[in-house]
């Protein structure tokens, strides 16, 4: 009998919940399709992470252009610091797609552990789903919903 087949879904909550358990002052996160497709969400109502999923992309999207204009090379993420925190929004790299991990974090986070907490965060992720692809359950975002 073949093992269970993870969804996309479930294994960017499980990212989500280690990034969480791992990390202080995380307010919320999430992981999106680069066009704004929410497939996980971690500390918020699912309208807000629609609405965050979507922003999230769309911020890749302006963030990828303000790159490539300036000769930037290839994007790897994006920080804005506001008053009450940060929002950090970083590409996971995949074979099959490109996902973009969002996350939100209180005052009272250091700079560099946000930043060191979403890199380790999304290459963890790209790395689990690359080994997905490899043994042969790819999830695929059809299986999304559970």
């Amino acid at each position: 009998m073949s093992q269970a087949m993870p969804t996309l879904r479930s294994l960017c909550l499980q990212h989500l919940q280690e990034l969480k358990d791992g990390t202080e002052h995380l307010v919320m996160a999430a992981v999106s399709s680069a066009d704004g497709f929410p497939i996980a969400l971690l500390g918020a109502e699912p309208q807000l992470g629609r609405k965050a999923t979507a922003m999230a992309a769309a911020l890749d999207g302006l963030s990828k252009s303000i790159a490539k204009e300036f000769s930037l090379g290839g994007l790897e993420g994006t920080v804005l610091e506001c008053e009450l925190g940060l929002v950090l929004c970083r590409q996971v790299h995949t074979p099959k797609r490109n996902l973009v991990l969002l996350m939100v974090m209180s005052k009272d986070v250091t700079y560099g552990h946000a930043l060191w907490a979403i890199k380790n965060a999304a290459r963890a992720m790209a790395t689990s789903l690359q080994t997905s692809i490899e043994v042969g359950v790819a999830p695929t975002l059809t299986s999304v919903k559970e």
